[in-house]
């Protein structure tokens, strides 16, 4: 079983899949429109930004888009090693990998660089030195969000009806 939220509230969810899980037609294609669906999602920024630069090529981005969908697995992120589940990880990261774009684009002007080495070079920043302020900065941030959360707002809602009370 692995725990899931459903409009706020854990439930128990059975893992239904297992490595070697023989599927049947409609899973296998129910995985495949994923599968089409992620690739198309993160080559999107690759290939509109070529098209904004005037250096869009067909063939050149067909072979990267082969090779990046030969090399794509669920679950992966590329560069990432996987996604943290970490708030405060998260975070850093996200503000790592914007501080690293910066410097890039301040170094190199407008220039596309790969995902994967944007996480690298992130992941090398919070593990040096320069990353510990970032990191702080991280931890007081999802503190404040989870603070946030926390706050009964019952007050703010009062007057929506639920679901039950719609349906009548």
């Amino acid at each position: 079983m692995e725990q899931i939220t459903i409009a706020g509230k854990i439930f128990n969810a059975p893992i239904r899949y297992e490595e070697g899980h023989e599927l049947t037609a409609g899973e296998a294609s129910a995985l495949n429109q994923t599968y089409h669906e992620n690739l198309r999602n993160n080559f999107a920024k690759r290939v509109k930004d070529a098209d904004e630069e005037g250096s869009f090529d067909q063939d050149r981005l067909q072979r990267e888009f082969d090779a990046y969908a030969e090399q794509y697995q669920f679950g992966v992120r590329s560069g990432g090693g996987g996604a943290s589940r970490d708030p405060v990880m998260q975070a850093a990261m996200s503000m790592a990998k914007t501080q690293i774009r910066a410097a890039v684009k301040r170094k190199y002007g407008k220039v596309t660089v790969d995902g994967s080495v944007i996480t690298d070079k992130a992941k090398q920043l919070l593990a040096s030195p320069k990353g510990a302020p970032i990191l702080e900065l991280a931890r007081q941030r999802v503190a404040e969000e989870q603070a946030a959360a926390a706050d009964d707002l019952s007050d703010l809602v009062s007057d929506i009806p639920d679901k039950q009370e719609a349906a009548e």
